[in-house]
């Protein structure tokens, strides 16, 4: 018999931030306000007290109309970086707007905003039209349940990209059209078919706080999204759980975080509600959590795993235990026994943990 060996591998994942830029000007006098009423629900829109409600309205129908001047009445310049950021991050359909703009400050305080436009409207019309009928093609495939339906989901938008610059990736279409993108281009992509698919999820774009995600010399920044499930809260990374390092596979230690877990490693730059239930995650739901060594959890992750079909078993525990856990799984080749009873014979195994969230996963090594 061969001997049995373990490699070793760190979860890493890593993305590039929204830049914005803006030049300053003064003008003494200021085109007329026009009125806007939202029609939909909107996370980081009711985030905001009514005066800067009504400059969102404003400044997202400027947008929607390709308007190229939008005054902002009693707006100083960081309010005004906050609406930008609070629009893109609420509509995905607006990828056609460049997240670099001008701006132009009036004596009385107000300003002017000068979106740029990277297609014109006959080319975003268009481009609208072949992705919503892409998505509406997805949508249809998905469970009738909430929280399947956002797995799902979850799956296709990794399933379907790949972790890549481009020109495009601050926006959706880079998944609709090149299927390659970093965390903003996941992060609304997963948001627009959401959507579409009736459930509540924005965008929230932040930092890491956990420096093995960082890699190399890349940003902090980093986007990730918030979803509303069976009435609370819970975090969905799409860029984090695809993993192609090893599997390559789906991993759903990224899919439906509480708050509270996840405080460790994202650094949102607003303040989100806490998850009410945070008992609920994924993991714990889904009996993929242990408190201590639990042969019944373990059975259940390798039947989990034999259903995926991608060869790794996920599992998930308190982020002091993690290495207790591995060591007790190694100990007389546990591990390897475990998955004999199931039918699964290896001879390698490798493994890779994450130990701010607890994470432990062991794949086939094939």
């Amino acid at each position: 018999m061969k001997k049995r060996w373990l490699i070793g591998l760190v979860l890493m994942c890593g993305c590039t931030s929204v830049q914005v830029q803006e030049e300053i000007q003064q003008a003494e006098s200021k085109p007329e306000v026009y009125e806007y009423e939202p029609q939909e629900w909107n996370f980081h829109y009711e985030q905001l007290d009514t005066a800067m409600q009504s400059s969102y309205d404003l400044l997202y129908a400027g947008m929607d109309t390709y308007v190229d001047e939008i005054v902002l009445q009693d707006v100083d310049e960081e309010q005004m970086q906050l609406l930008f950021r609070s629009i893109l991050e609420d509509h995905p359909e607006l990828f056609y707007v460049h997240t670099q703009y001008q701006y132009r400050v009036y004596a009385d305080g107000s300003l002017s905003f000068y979106p740029a436009y990277e297609f014109d409207e006959e080319e975003r019309d268009s481009m609208l039209q072949q992705m919503n009928a892409l998505s509406e093609e997805i949508v249809a495939k998905a469970p009738d349940e909430e929280e399947e339906r956002a797995a799902y989901l979850y799956a296709y938008v990794i399933e379907h990209m790949a972790y890549a610059n481009n020109e495009r990736d601050q926006q959706m279409d880079s998944f609709f059209f090149q299927g390659e993108s970093v965390c903003a281009g996941y992060a609304k992509a997963y948001q627009y078919l959401m959507q579409k698919a009736g459930l509540r999820c924005t965008t929230i774009s932040g930092e890491w706080i956990d420096d093995s995600l960082v890699q190399g010399d890349n940003s902090r920044a980093h986007a990730w999204n918030l979803v509303y499930l069976d009435d609370d809260w819970f975090y969905v990374d799409t860029t984090s759980g695809d993993i192609i390092d090893y599997g390559p596979h789906t991993c759903y230690q990224f899919f439906l975080l509480s708050t509270q877990e996840a405080q460790p490693i994202y650094a949102p730059s607003i303040e989100v509600p806490s998850t009410k239930a945070p008992e609920e995650n994924y993991f714990q739901k889904h009996h993929l959590y242990l408190e201590k060594y639990d042969e019944e959890v373990l059975q259940c992750s390798i039947k989990r795993m034999k259903e995926q079909g991608d060869g790794v078993i996920e599992l998930r525990t308190k982020p002091d235990e993690v290495n207790d856990l591995k060591a007790q799984l190694l100990e007389n080749n546990r591990i390897f026994h475990l998955l004999a009873q199931q039918g699964i014979y290896a001879d390698t195994l490798g493994y890779a943990q994450f130990d701010a969230l607890g994470s432990l996963e062991f794949y086939l090594d094939e």
